[in-house]
């Protein structure tokens, strides 16, 4: 079964309350499948946080059509996915960290 990978790295000040990341999607190991995104937000504003999984849905829906798969994952697993990813670097200060969703 394929895989989508997304690497969180958390960039920016991690002093601010403005918390930035760089996502990479990448589907089924094809690494000219991979979509970068940037996403900044502050935690109290949910709208930004909202944005930024919207968009980070979108590149890996554009990641897993780029490698010509066609895997259908909901936009939730892969916003929870994408967020959960996000997180697990939010302490690391420019440490990365992959995770993997089947699809």
């Amino acid at each position: 079964m394929p895989e989508l990978t997304c690497t969180a790295r958390r960039i920016g000040d991690y002093e601010s309350r403005t918390e930035e990341y760089e996502l990479t999607f990448s589907a089924g190991g094809d690494p000219t499948a991979q979509r970068t995104l940037g996403v900044k937000y502050q935690a109290a504003r949910a709208y930004e946080i909202n944005a930024g999984l919207d968009a980070a849905v979108d590149a890996a829906r554009e990641a897993i059509a780029g490698a010509g798969l066609d895997a259908r994952p909901s936009d939730e697993a892969l916003a929870k996915f994408a967020w959960r990813t996000l997180q697990s670097v939010k302490y690391e200060e420019g440490g990365s960290k992959t995770g993997r969703l089947e699809i």
